[in-house]
């Protein structure tokens, strides 16, 4: 799924590029969006089933500066699942050029922070979206 961002003068350093830290939010956006689109909200899964997803891991490959007032493209596929944790690849595009490549994974953890099995509807749902990459 794709996500839209502009790229804000808050965004940036000194030379007009995103800052580096500023890609974990638009990825985190970008995650956040796909769960959206399939009908997820996060504040009605942990009110109904008492969970929240935490990342676990993430690796950045930073190849290209976005610039000031830039429009972006996150594009956000599931790569691998299971009952507790979902890895996604994450790509961010300006104009179809790759300007970062990302690897996040996140997992399920109920209201103590223990590892939590998300509901079986949720996991169908979530496991009709793997990649085919």
């Amino acid at each position: 799924m794709i996500t839209n961002i502009k790229v804000y003068y808050e965004d940036t350093d000194a030379s007009s590029r995103v800052y580096y830290a500023n890609y974990l939010k638009y990825l985190e956006r970008g995650r956040s969006d796909f769960l959206y689109k399939l009908g997820f909200d996060h504040k009605k899964l942990l009110k109904k089933f008492k969970f929240y997803f935490v990342v676990k891991s993430c690796h950045i490959e930073y190849i290209k500066a976005a610039q000031f007032e830039d429009t972006l493209e996150v594009k956000t596929e599931i790569v691998d699942i299971s009952k507790a944790k979902i890895q996604f690849n994450q790509f961010i595009y300006r104009e179809k050029i790759l300007l970062i490549d990302s690897k996040i994974t996140i997992v399920s953890v109920n209201i103590d922070g223990k590892i939590f099995k998300m509901p079986s509807e949720m996991l169908e749902i979530l496991k009709k979206q793997l990649s085919n990459n």
